[in-house]
């Protein structure tokens, strides 16, 4: 049994992944819903759902987590587009096991759940049919199922030993039906009449029951018959000239008329007007064969007469039929139009969530921003000590040249304007007069303040990138670590640090953005940090080379 129940589970697994319903072939029986990844014998709480029994639906069943599961209902029978109806059962349940259903292919467009309507319940130990609280039930349309529209409810077992039954609501078998019209059949009761009127494509009874008294069934079928009989228009004129002006013209008066003017509908408008039509007509065959000497005489005169009416009286059961459709037509516009008000709101609602996801949004990049910096906070106060240890091991990083400080004071020179020192930002920790930057790099922090005041992005880049770096060793590197295509004999250098590279373009975000909160404009800035590096490597090896060129003129000299 537990193979046939893994067959059955990468079953429902492929018609899930495929999401057509043309897999369901026909109710499920006794079907044990597995988790993906469990193999063995089944436990309490793995559900068994089962649907075999008369006015049973239900086709598949997927397990989507411990607590939710997603059923497929069987459509009708030769009718494919509509899936409405559900009945099945569950047992093997936990006690206080929550569960959500969800039955994910409904056809109905409208239906009652959305108005307080709750499916029906019933287990073994509580016979009597209850609904579900209307508070535990949603209605709506979801695109994850095809846009199907969803109907999904919540229930708590409480009873590990009941079978608990849903339907969509009050069951009302077939079996109980033909037991009901076979009870009243032996009755013998003169006004109920049974018949049978057909097979259905199951070949089941299709009955014809009449309902009525004994006196009325010969005026019934009579009835029927005649509104069979195509009956021909009539002239009141026509009528009048003969002198046979009868109550029943008078009220055909009234039924040229689509509404009377109090606005109120004939009682026994269908049934007196066939009457009015058949006694006219009966009247005038009367009349025209007394006056006239032979039939062939009798025929041509109420030919003549037919052909020459003017006015046409309106049969009543054709009015209350127009009728029907136009209040037909005005209900399924009231319903148009109020699916459109429903889509207008709709839209206005997803309009002002876009404004508030622009704003999220910007929110969600800051908090991003923020999030990092704790990171590098909670890192380093988690290993300082080692960090410390290992950065005191790399001179580049603590202790620059002593060119940095003069590079300091000939940039320093060059401006006329000293801002005030920034203080360091909550980013940057102060320990022992080093300042972090991240990533286990170490700054003095009277350098750092120095930086701070720095105008320009192009001089801040480039004395960061001194203090990180140093000379000697941006001298002997590049950025990318290719070689120049100016010079054919070039040879590629040692490219720097990308997580060092990191560092400097985080600095330099966090100056500018204090100067200005534009995406783009800081994008642009920042683009260029490895432009103004390379124009300092070029600076240093530059000044390098002055330097040897001055040396050997000193000692060409000497």
């Amino acid at each position: 049994m537990t193979t046939n129940m893994a067959e059955r589970s990468r079953t429902a697994e492929t018609g899930s992944a495929t999401g057509s319903d043309d897999i369901i072939a026909g109710n499920v029986s006794k079907y044990i819903v597995l988790p993906a990844a469990y193999s063995g014998q089944p436990k309490k709480g793995h559900l068994i759902f089962d649907a075999c029994f008369e006015s049973g639906n239900l086709g598949r069943v997927d397990h989507v987590t411990e607590f939710e599961y997603d059923l497929f209902i069987r459509p009708d029978t030769c009718n494919p587009r509509f899936r409405v109806w559900f009945n099945f059962t569950v047992e093997n349940v936990k006690e206080s096991q929550r569960v959500i259903f969800n039955v994910v292919n409904f056809s109905k467009t409208k239906s009652l759940y959305r108005d307080g309507m709750a499916p029906m319940v019933k287990s073994t130990s509580r016979p009597k049919w209850q609904r579900i609280p209307s508070k535990n039930v949603y209605y709506y349309r979801c695109p994850d199922h095809r846009k199907n529209y969803v109907m999904s409810f919540a229930f708590c077992f409480d009873r590990e030993d009941d079978t608990y039954q849903f339907a969509y609501c009050y069951p009302y078998t077939y079996t109980r039906l033909q037991h009901y019209l076979d009870t009243l059949q032996r009755r013998n009761m003169d006004y109920f009449c049974r018949e049978l009127l057909g097979l259905s494509v199951q070949k089941r009874r299709l009955d014809l029951l009449t309902i009525t008294s004994p006196e009325d069934k010969t005026d019934l079928e009579n009835s029927v018959m005649q509104k069979k009989i195509k009956i021909p228009k009539l002239s009141l004129n026509h009528i009048e000239e003969a002198g046979e002006v009868t109550d029943y013209g008078e009220e055909d008066v009234e039924l040229r008329h689509s509404k009377r003017q109090d606005g109120r509908k004939q009682s026994e408008g269908t049934h007196k007007s066939i009457e009015a039509v058949v006694a006219r007509l009966e009247k005038q065959n009367g009349m025209s064969l007394s006056n006239t000497s032979s039939p062939e005489e009798a025929f041509m005169e109420t030919t003549e007469g037919m052909n020459n009416m003017d006015d046409a009286v309106v049969p009543r059961i054709l009015y209350e039929e127009l009728l029907r459709s136009y209040q037909q037509q005005q209900e399924e516009m009231r319903h148009i139009q109020q699916e459109l008000e429903r889509t207008r709101r709709q839209l206005v609602q997803q309009a002002k969530k876009l404004k508030e996801y622009g704003a999220l949004v910007s929110e969600m990049k800051e908090l991003r921003d923020l999030n990092r910096r704790l990171q590098d906070v909670l890192l380093l106060r988690l290993g300082s000590g080692p960090a410390i240890e290992v950065e005191k091991v790399k001179p580049e990083s603590i202790e620059p040249e002593p060119e940095v400080q003069k590079t300091f004071n000939e940039e320093a020179n060059t401006s006329t304007y000293y801002p005030a020192p920034v203080p360091v930002m909550d980013k940057y920790i102060l320990e022992n007069g080093k300042v972090h930057l991240g990533s286990g790099i170490w700054v003095d922090e009277e350098k750092w303040h120095q930086l701070q005041v720095t105008q320009g992005d192009s001089k801040y880049t480039k004395n960061l990138a001194v203090m990180i770096w140093g000379t000697d060793v941006l001298k002997n590197r590049s950025v990318t670590g290719v070689a120049t295509k100016k010079k054919k004999d070039a040879v590629p250098k040692p490219p720097l640090s990308p997580h060092k590279l990191s560092i400097v373009r985080e600095c330099l975000y966090d100056r500018i953005a204090q100067e200005t909160v534009d995406e783009t404009e800081i994008a642009q800035r920042l683009s260029k940090v490895n432009k103004y590096i390379c124009e300092k490597i070029m600076d240093i090896n530059k000044s390098c080379k002055n330097e040897e060129r001055r040396e050997i003129a000193k000692y060409n000299l000497q």
